[in-house]
């Protein structure tokens, strides 16, 4: 995810980082709930709770899922935004990406 993160970055202009570091903010808070809610099972294993195995298991899917929808929503943006002003290009998101 983080190398796909960089190559967006080369390809995004400086004007529209923000965008960037909008995703990489919420990769990192993604990961510091999952982290605290593997501290958190781990706790409770402890404590002789036993975790739910497919209850973690999506967990851990739907965490995934979301990184991955971010990812795409913003290579979609990116794209749009390297081909502002091209007639030819077909847009990923109707009401385009400029104010």
């Amino acid at each position: 995810m983080n190398m796909k993160l960089e190559e967006l970055q080369t390809r995004i202009g400086a004007e529209h980082q923000d965008l960037l570091k909008f995703v990489q903010h919420t990769f990192d808070e993604l990961d510091r709930r999952s982290e605290e809610h593997r501290k958190l099972t781990s706790v409770n294993a402890l404590a002789g709770i036993k975790p739910e195995g497919t209850a973690e298991a999506d967990f851990y899917r739907h965490v995934n899922e979301m990184k991955n929808l971010l990812i795409e929503m913003l290579e979609k943006t990116t794209q749009d935004i390297e081909h502002l002003g091209d007639k030819n290009w077909d847009k990923n998101f109707v009401d385009g990406v400029e104010d």
